[in-house]
């Protein structure tokens, strides 16, 4: 669609083959998140106009689209969160035992490069273009598509890899192999300090 939706049937179309399809990767347990639903709900209000105070057909598309294109807005932030906090979990998991230390290097790579581009779609959100053929048309949301798509390769590839709950269980293996052995070093030390202490009690009483 180029520009602005100007009728119901554009503006329809938007919704079911972009809408629709973003807020079905970050609705959780049949409920929407909230600031989503609040545009949701502004679009639908909008809509209403042209029935109840017979406002014009273009007035309330662009109205109700401005709405939901906030709300994809919303869910790309949304997802990049998700993704961020899948990320850091990610860090806590000794994945260098992955792939030979590749997996790794791609997915720091990948995580690198979905920061950047979300800072620039941040920088350019509310800057409209000139063009009146697309006024409505916010350059960001062109900037937040890859990000997105970012964020989902990287939860699909991997936050859900198949070998990340065996890297999971090797950390935790590692872990406790390396809190047995600084528990074994302080009780060697504990014994060789009393020892010492002692000794040096021995010495000061002779």
């Amino acid at each position: 669609m180029a520009g602005a939706p100007k009728t119901f049937s554009e503006l329809f179309d938007f919704y079911h083959n972009s809408v629709k399809i973003y807020y079905g990767v970050v609705q959780s347990e049949n409920v929407l998140p909230a600031e989503v639903l609040f545009e949701l709900n502004a679009a639908l209000d909008h809509l209403s106009r042209f029935y109840i105070y017979k406002e014009p057909e273009r007035d309330v598309v662009s109205k109700a689209y401005s709405h939901m294109k906030r709300a994809c807005l919303d869910i790309f932030k949304i997802t990049l969160r998700e993704t961020l906090d899948q990320y850091q979990e990610l860090l806590k998991v000794d994945i260098s035992l992955i792939d030979n230390g590749d997996f790794e290097k791609k997915l720091k790579m990948l995580a690198n490069t979905i920061k950047i581009g979300a800072r620039e779609a941040r920088r350019l959100e509310g800057r409209p273009t000139s063009s009146a053929s697309a006024e409505l048309t916010v350059p960001a949301f062109d900037r937040w598509l890859p990000v997105y798509e970012d964020c989902l390769a990287l939860q699909q590839d991997y936050y859900l890899h198949d070998s990340i709950d065996w890297a999971k269980s090797k950390s935790r293996g590692l872990t406790w192999r390396a809190l047995i052995g600084t528990s074994l070093v302080s009780v060697v030390l504990g014994f060789l300090f009393s020892k010492i202490w002692a000794w040096l009690l021995v010495l000061g009483a002779g």
